[in-house]
């Protein structure tokens, strides 16, 4: 239900770069931890530079305890943890953290399950409270398992079944795990589900819910002592339980290969792979298998990828990587075919490499890129207090001992070229060995990109289950049976006031004789630096639609000084990342590296930037791995929705269309192409350069002159005409037929408003309270409350020359007249009637509260200097912003709903088995089937003036 520093810190750091010998008394995370007499282990971390503490509980139970006949339900806790208590109901546990400024998310693994929350630093026993209130006296009734189930089915049907390849790892795992629970995934089965009783859902929290199973990390602007104060009295009182049991299934041996084909009736190419089982996270072969499987297929300049997809041009893909769990691990390589390439040839080819790589080993230079890369990895990993938190906690739950984060770099440079070779043999063998072929299903998958044919998944939860006719509540067990709250635990949640911050962020902003504005955000916390180049110029600009974004992504594929090869050993050896991409509005080239190596990334995003070639070989390989990326995604009936929507919206303005264009559009593209946009639009009187980190800003702008200063163009700049964007019609449903489908895809909208609108701010929070948090009116309505969907969002979004109010969901396909119909009830409700005081609060609380969280890093900052700059907004609008939101009245927002969203304007996209739905559609509006290419569309009562609707090419 993914609801998504320190000078000690520094020169430790800096130590591990250079190479010296590590002395006992440095720790990185210079952390402390204690057990309470439950058995509750605590881990602390103070981390002073933003005002706000994560707070992570997490809980050693993930899929691999379930029953087998029980598949879910580790994952089925991650929801219902948030279903309240006897004192707390459920939508008002993220009401009190969104309320103080927070966010509360959690997620489910096959080992363990977390719940995370950010809050500001004055906050902190306030989410203690929250996770002690649920350990204790979690509620397990009969409505809120119907519900939250509802919304599990709709979860994997999206992940699952609706989606190319989405089935494949739960097809695969069998065949590599026979024994152990790994076999499965933590996705949960829907039948499993269906035949479970809270009273079995009720002795499984009983068991792994309990403080000696969990280990709570705390991370922040917080001292130790606090959390040794806080701590004991939200938790300490529980009563002391016994751990479960680990489990005792231990996989045997593989003795000898086993091969699997998976047939793919939604992915439109082969896949094939060899996966080996590996070893466990704790084992002294972890971390080299690791790093052994990134030398065959981590990167562009890896053996595999070079070979297989740059040189012999057999594969669109091609990767290799290990994974290690608690109890066991895999790795593989695999690659993703190109059209009427051999199957054959590519697995040959792929155990060339393996064969190799087990008899010669990896080069020093090999062993000391990937090294560079893991020691890059483990400093991005903690730039954010969340990030630390969850590090400590992997680290002490699944290895046991949270000292390991402390010893990850030195683990890292002590491995040897030799240690690679022996986990090559040791591993790579034949007896460990699977080979997986994923074989599209050729007649499914035409007839799914045609629209045409049956049914082709079945869905399990197909049939409606009815609601429980009495909502029992399931008795707790064990020691927590008859618990009562002790008097020194409040029996309200304890909040602090809300703690307002407006960071001062130092900042140097010069421009440079070419007209270059560059802007230095110096910070010292950890050693590390981005770069930043703001291009104004988007695909709004091109004239074939795709140009942008496919020059911005070759820019690394050969320049002046490198070939495409030669540049990604570069990057990929110093452990530079370097990329360029565009949006509809902008263009961005950003390169990021330890502090060290900032000369370098300065001096290569230069040329990058100033002297890309585009060559025509590079140009064919990333235009073939584009079409099949739009490929899948054409399967995707989330990406066909959303499309259909912007095509009705927005006509022949730029916003019609994504910046990557349609397979049509890629293939009309040539290197040529690339050049002349290239050319014509990027330039440094129509750039800013941001450069953030550890820096200082007199030796920045020395490199920055040094490798940008020369850098000119020919002509004025370049003057762009948009076209006008198209008047709304009457409230309309688009209902696009995508046979096989178990579940549709709504997205309902309307042109709007952007951010240089007077009443954005107030808008702002209307779309907050209407469609943008987890107990929003629309999510609460749809998923909370009814359990239609996994998840439903909605309100107004804002871009650079227009915006939109929009909302999407999905639901099965029974449901999804039903889901319109509440749809279309909260539209009215949000027009019709103010938000109430605690709506309002709760909504300009959250704004206010989380702002310095939001900017907890440097690059959050540039985030907010580009968007300024790209958008037109005055320099002091964050500042404007902070006073509009606070100013806000409900009278304010009642108005803006009714001058911005228009229920008679709607445009409404289904994606779906029109069959199935299509005569309950009717019942709420006219409705237009848009049907197979060169198909006549079925339309009942089409809005005049329309055009015919888009067909499918």
């Amino acid at each position: 239900m993914l609801h998504q520093r320190k000078n000690l810190w520094l020169g430790t750091l800096i130590v591990f770069f250079a190479c010296c010998p590590l002395r006992a008394a440095e720790r990185p995370y210079d952390f402390q931890r204690f057990v309470l007499d439950n058995g509750l282990t605590v881990v602390s971390l103070e981390d002073h530079s933003c005002p706000i503490v994560a707070v992570q509980l997490w809980y050693h139970v993930g899929s691999k305890n379930e029953h087998p006949e029980r598949q879910g339900f580790a994952h089925m806790f991650e929801h219902m943890m948030f279903r309240g208590t006897d004192a707390l109901p459920p939508e008002k546990f993220d009401d009190y953290v969104r309320q103080c400024g927070g966010d509360s998310n959690a997620y489910t693994n096959f080992d363990h399950t977390t719940y995370v929350c950010e809050v500001p630093s004055n906050q902190l026993q306030l989410a203690l409270w929250l996770e002690a209130e649920r350990m204790a006296f979690l509620k397990i009734d009969e409505e809120g398992f119907f519900t939250e189930r509802n919304v599990v089915e709709e979860e994997r049907r999206m992940g699952a079944l609706n989606q190319p390849y989405g089935t494949v790892p739960e097809k695969l795992l069998p065949a590599i795990f026979k024994e152990h629970p790994y076999r499965w995934t933590p996705i949960g089965q829907i039948p499993h589900l269906r035949a479970a009783t809270i009273d079995e859902l009720q002795t499984f929290w009983d068991m792994h819910y309990v403080p000696a199973n969990a280990t709570l990390v705390v991370v922040g602007d917080v001292t130790s002592a606090r959390v040794r104060e806080l701590v004991p009295k939200c938790f300490g009182w529980l009563p002391r339980m016994p751990a479960p049991a680990p489990v005792g299934i231990v996989e045997p041996p593989q003795t000898g290969p086993r091969e699997i084909t998976i047939p793919e009736k939604k992915g439109p190419v082969p896949i094939v792979g060899l996966v080996y089982r590996g070893v466990k996270q704790t084992h002294e072969d972890a971390l080299p298998l690791e790093m052994l499987m990134s030398v065959l297929g981590g990167g562009e300049s890896s053996r595999i990828y070079r070979d297989v997809v740059k040189e012999q041009k057999l594969a669109e893909f091609a990767v290799g990587g290990s994974l290690s769990f608690e109890d066991d691990g895999l790795a593989g390589v695999g690659a993703a075919l190109l059209p009427l390439k051999s199957k054959q040839r590519v697995l040959d080819a792929l155990r060339v490499h393996i064969g190799r790589i087990k008899q010669e080993g990896v080069t020093e230079r090999e062993l000391q890129k990937v090294k560079n890369q893991f020691l890059r990895n483990a400093v991005t990993a903690a730039l954010t207090v969340a990030g630390k938190a969850g590090l400590l906690g992997s680290y002490q739950v699944l290895e046991g001992d949270a000292d390991r984060a402390n010893r990850q770099f030195e683990r890292i440079r002590a491995v040897t070229v030799e240690d690679l070779k022996r986990v090559a043999n040791a591993y790579l063998v034949k007896e460990r060995e699977t080979l997986a072929k994923v074989e599209p299903q050729i007649g499914g998958v035409l007839k799914s990109l045609l629209g045409i044919g049956k049914k082709e998944d079945i869905d399990e939860g197909a049939a409606p289950l009815e609601p429980p006719k009495e909502n029992r509540v399931a008795r707790r067990g064990g020691a927590r049976a008859d618990l009562k709250r002790p008097v020194q635990f409040p029996d309200k949640p304890p909040t602090a006031p809300l703690l307002e911050t407006y960071p001062d962020i130092p900042r140097h902003a010069t421009r440079l004789d070419n007209g270059l504005e560059v802007v230095v955000v110096p910070n010292h916390e950890v050693p590390f630096v981005t770069l930043t180049l703001g291009l104004l110029n988007g695909s709004w600009t091109e004239s074939k639609p795709g140009t942008a974004s496919l020059a911005a992504g070759m820019i690394t594929k050969g320049s002046a000084h490198h070939t495409a090869a030669e540049m990604a050993e570069e990057l990929e050896f110093n452990a530079i990342s370097l990329s360029g991409n565009a949006s509809l509005d902008v263009a961005r080239v950003t390169a990021s590296c330890v502090t060290d190596k900032f000369d370098l990334a300065a001096q290569l995003t230069a040329e990058v930037v100033r002297t890309p070639t585009f060559p025509r070989n590079e140009f064919d390989i990333m235009r073939n791995q584009l079409l099949l990326s739009l490929m899948i995604q054409a399967q995707q009936a989330e990406y066909v929705a959303g499309r259909e929507l912007r095509r009705r919206l927005y006509g022949e303005h730029p916003y019609a269309r994504t910046a990557t264009g349609e397979p049509e559009d890629v293939r009309a593209l040539t290197p040529a192409d690339l050049r002349d946009w290239w050319g014509k639009y990027v330039r440094p009187d129509a750039a800013v350069l941001y450069v953030a980190g550890d820096v200082a800003v007199g030796q920045t702008l020395d490199v920055v002159r040094k490798n940008f200063g020369d850098w000119k163009v020919k002509g004025p700049t370049p003057v762009t005409e948009l076209p006008t964007v198209p008047e709304p019609h009457s409230t309309h449903i688009y209902l696009m037929d995508r046979p096989g489908s178990v579940q549709s895809q709504i997205r309902v909208g309307h042109v709007s408003i952007t951010r240089k609108d007077p009443v954005y701010f107030p808008a702002r929070l209307l779309s907050d309270i209407f469609g943008g948090a987890f107990n929003s009116r629309l999510n609460k309505a749809l998923r909370v409350d009814r359990g239609l969907t996994y998840g439903a969002w909605g309100g107004l979004t804002p871009s650079r020359f227009a915006g939109q109010f929009s909302i999407g969901t999905f639901t099965k396909n029974p449901k999804t007249a039903e889901a319109i119909e509440v749809i279309l009830q909260e539209i009215e409700r949000i027009r019709e009637t103010p938000v109430d005081t605690d709506e309002l609060h709760i909504a300009q609380s959250h704004a206010v509260g989380s702002f310095a969280g939001d900017r907890e890093t440097p690059q959050a900052t540039v985030r907010d200097l580009w968007l300024i700059k790209y958008a037109g907004l005055p320099e002091d609008y964050l500042k404007r912003f902070l006073a509009g939101i606070k100013g806000a009245s409900a009278e304010d927002l009642l108005a803006t709903a009714r001058r911005l969203i228009r229920r008679d304007d709607l445009t409404i996209v289904v994606v779906g088995q029109a069959d199935e739905i299509k005569e309950s559609l009717e019942n709420i509006g006219p409705v237009t089937v848009i049907t197979a290419p060169g198909a006549a569309p079925s339309t009942t009562t089409p809005p005049p003036g329309t055009e015919a609707p888009i067909r499918e090419d």
